[in-house]
């Protein structure tokens, strides 16, 4: 009989211990039907302007329109423009507009300082970009003004120690130039590197 005992013993042992994993499994299958607490989003951080221009079409009388609406420069270096009329038919059809802005420096890299300047004597302005790597990016204004597109040119002149950008009244009152200013304050003329 201690036989039969041991024997049914051994049986109802091994009974609990198949009913207590079979407990254990089926409660930790419940628990992954829980769903998990909902984690909030932290919010986008917002990108500030660091320098916007307005009225570009509007404010000079004597220039070419070139369809813009404005410029904004963000402190991340991406450089914004609003684009109208037909800049902003073929930005559409080009599949260029983002919120209904453009981004034509984006592929130049990051954009340090935005400049909107005349040149020559035929009303022509281009925007000028001095990069974060010190070298300068220019739209091209023949594309600009003529054919409504945006054409950049990077790396004018081959060099990288650009600081500034200034816009020049030259002896004929009806003429302008355009000079880059280095670290170490030589002003390089860049009328030759733009397209008029």
């Amino acid at each position: 009989m201690t036989k039969r005992k041991r024997s049914l013993g051994l049986v109802l042992l091994m009974l609990a211990m198949v009913l207590m994993f079979a407990a254990c499994g089926a409660k930790d299958a419940g628990e992954g039907d829980v769903e998990p607490a909902e984690q909030e989003t932290p919010p986008e951080p917002v990108v500030e302007a660091v320098k916007v221009i307005d009225e570009i079409d509007t404010v000079d009388a004597n220039a070419l329109p070139l369809q813009i609406e404005s410029i904004m420069l963000f402190e991340d270096g991406t450089l914004r423009i609003v684009p109208t009329d037909d800049l902003l038919k073929n930005a559409e059809t080009n599949n260029e507009l983002v919120d209904g802005a453009i981004y034509p420096f984006e592929d130049s890299g990051k954009v340090k300082d935005v400049f909107l300047v005349r040149f020559g004597n035929g009303g022509y302005r281009t925007i000028i970009c001095l990069m974060d790597d010190g070298s300068l990016s220019a739209m091209s204004a023949k594309e600009l003004i003529n054919d409504h597109i945006t054409v950049i040119w990077d790396n004018l002149t081959g060099r990288d120690t650009y600081v500034s950008v200034e816009e020049r009244p030259a002896e004929d009152e009806d003429s302008y130039g355009v000079v880059g200013i280095t670290e170490d304050g030589e002003e390089i003329d860049l009328d030759f590197s733009l397209d008029f």
